[in-house]
């Protein structure tokens, strides 16, 4: 009986290890890039391919267009910086990465990211975010991960909590 409430303790302890983790520093998700030229990385020319949610070593595919996968690399790589819906478009458009989205794999995919779409874009990040957790039977709040906050003079400001791995395939290995 002992043994059995050790098992019982420790998987609880376990469990409450990965709930602090989770609030500390966000869940993982792994970003794929392809079409990388050999040698580089996250560089003008790839494609963000899909983004998914890591969870006990599981990835659950986050179903997103195009707009909405540049929009969660972006806030991925600058998570660190809170960005109204201006610097955000402002940002889009002035790294080349966004602006030659795609063109490794023969044509530009790119799609032009308004201030005006920020806000409905950062909602259906949010949704995707939340599908995946209920395939996951986990009651997360994307709110909590893709994060709004007000600024002293009422403008939102956007950040991504969460830790994030990139991964890159090769042109040659994606044709």
């Amino acid at each position: 009986m002992r043994d059995r409430l050790a098992l019982v303790l420790h998987g609880v302890n376990v469990q409450l290890a990965e709930l602090r983790k989770l609030v500390t520093t966000g869940p993982l998700f792994r970003i794929v890039h392809r079409f990388r030229e050999p040698g580089t990385v996250c560089l003008p020319g790839e494609e963000i391919a899909v983004v998914v949610l890591v969870h006990k070593g599981r990835e659950y595919p986050l179903l997103l267009p195009l707009a909405l996968r540049i929009l969660f690399d972006y806030l991925a790589k600058h998570r660190g910086l809170p960005q109204s819906a201006a610097q955000i478009e402002a940002g889009l458009r002035s790294d080349s990465f966004y602006v030659r989205h795609g063109a490794n794999a023969g044509r530009r995919q790119t799609r032009r990211i308004r201030r005006s779409s920020v806000k409905e874009y950062v909602k259906r990040i949010r949704n995707a975010i939340g599908q995946a957790y209920q395939v996951l039977n986990q009651s997360i709040d994307p709110k909590q991960i893709l994060i709004s906050e007000k600024t002293a003079g009422q403008e939102s400001v956007y950040r991504l909590r969460a830790s994030v791995q990139w991964l890159h395939s090769d042109v040659a290995a994606s044709l």
